[in-house]
């Protein structure tokens, strides 16, 4: 499938990169079809999560368990029926980044991750039932004179 991307223009995408969320986002429920779209760049493997009937929303996300080391998720049971699987082992995570002007200052929402069933290709974004998970987890150290603002 083409799909006209935000920041890569038109890319073909296959149709097992392609996810239904029948509750969309949050901010976005009226989106419900997704490409995962990859691309290396240098030594940098960079995903963004693009709506396919639009170039907007596009999302950049990253597998949570590559920059958390230790990330274990708690998806409720309610969320792996939706998505219908036992456990969460099954399931692909995704983390949407909020990239500021100063990408320096790259955040992830650790809490709220997309969750996906790629067997059946449908996905819902979740409230994970973990309390010690933050919205704004940033992705590079800061300076200690940026942290106490």
């Amino acid at each position: 499938m083409l799909v006209n991307t935000a920041v890569l223009g038109p890319v073909e995408v296959s149709a097992d990169n392609i996810f239904h969320l029948p509750e969309g986002l949050y901010g976005f429920e009226g989106k419900s079809d997704y490409a995962l779209i990859t691309k290396q760049d240098e030594d940098v493997t960079l995903k963004w999560f693009q709506a396919v009937d639009s170039s907007v929303p596009c999302f950049v996300v990253f597998d949570p368990f590559e920059i958390v080391e230790g990330y274990d998720p708690v998806v409720e049971p309610s969320d792996l029926q939706y998505l219908n699987c036992k456990d969460a082992s099954e399931l692909l995570f995704l983390v949407i980044a909020v990239v500021p002007e100063d990408i320096s200052g790259i955040t992830v929402n650790l809490k709220s991750p997309i969750v996906i069933n790629k067997r059946e290709r449908r996905a819902r974004q979740v409230i994970l039932a973990n309390r010690d998970y933050p919205i704004r987890f940033p992705l590079f150290p800061q300076p200690e004179e940026n942290q106490k603002q």
